[in-house]
């Protein structure tokens, strides 16, 4: 009998260890997994593990993915810990698994309207087709945010979804006329000359949101003093991101093909200060998403945000 309880406790201890966020890599340091997409809105998330590669304690594990639904499977299966991504994904997720909280902004503004050269103003767009990467996402609003103001109804053009990476070269084939997204992809159209960035998400919305860090609360619970750790060591990137520092061109080297111009004009678009998720930012892109459809409901903010944030 005293065999079988011991083997039972010995399995019972197996199912905890497994099902615990809390995995060490060969220094016994505690590994704190983060999914991302390989664009600037991540400058800041790129570095950490160069900025914290010393640290005796934790260890930072970048997963690199091509596509938003990649990064909400990666979540939800628990593959990882936590991840820079839309916001308006986050809140889907949220929505399903309430563990799933929003620790702070990843950055600031960086979303960009693109039109073909051909066009010379909103207004020219009437009868032509728009791309945006999806409706769940801040260019759907933003799109919507200038349609408004420039009076156009939305059944005056075509709006199309379309991976962010095919739209400078859908809009070069004409194909496409215009496209609202996150950078890099207007500063590629530039620098590559199939079209220009005709306005900033800065200039329509000022200091919008875009990218947020969602994490599962649970690594945070497990891991006393890891919250707070890892805010210190996100801000003291974000600083490098704002100051356009070497590390930032060394992170997008190794993950991408952009040419430096490219990576410099487009961080030129995106801020890395004032990352504090307050609830007047909630409250503002909640209140416009809900205006354009892209939420019914959304959960209270400090449900939403852990820790009070920052």
């Amino acid at each position: 009998m005293g065999k079988y309880i011991l083997l039972f406790i010995l399995l019972f201890l197996f199912i905890l260890t497994a099902c615990s966020n809390d995995s060490r890599d060969a220094q016994g340091r505690t590994v704190i997994r983060i999914a991302y997409l390989p664009i600037t809105h991540s400058a800041a998330v790129m570095i950490l593990p160069d900025i914290t590669k010393y640290d005796e304690n934790y260890h930072i594990q970048l997963e690199r993915f091509t596509s938003w639904p990649e990064v909400s499977e990666a979540l939800r299966a628990g593959h990882v810990d936590g991840a820079s991504i839309l916001f308006e994904v986050a809140l889907t997720i949220h929505e399903r698994d309430n563990s799933f909280r929003a620790l702070s902004l990843s950055h600031r503004d960086g979303n960009v309207i693109v039109v073909a050269n051909y066009i010379e103003e909103f207004q020219d767009l009437i009868g032509r087709t728009v791309a945006i990467p999806h409706i769940l996402s801040p260019h759907y609003s933003l799109l919507r945010t200038v349609l408004e103001r420039e009076n156009i109804d939305r059944s005056e053009f075509d709006i199309r979804d379309l991976s962010p990476a095919e739209m400078p070269f859908t809009m070069a084939a004409r194909a496409i006329s215009a496209y609202v997204v996150a950078e890099p992809w207007g500063s590629i159209a530039e620098v590559r000359r199939v079209g220009r960035i005709l306005e900033t998400s800065n200039e329509v919305l000022p200091q919008s949101i875009c990218c947020i860090l969602l994490f599962n609360e649970d690594i945070f619970i497990q891991n006393e003093g890891l919250y707070e750790w890892f805010m210190e060591q996100f801000l003291v990137a974000a600083t490098y991101a704002q100051a356009r520092d070497e590390r930032v061109f060394n992170a997008f080297k190794e993950a991408t093909s952009f040419e430096r111009a490219i990576i410099e004009q487009s961080l030129g678009n995106t801020n890395f200060i004032d990352l504090e998720l307050t609830e007047l930012d909630y409250d503002n892109v909640t209140g416009i998403n809900m205006r354009f459809g892209i939420h019914e409901t959304v959960p209270h903010f400090h449900n939403f945000v852990f820790g009070g944030c920052c």
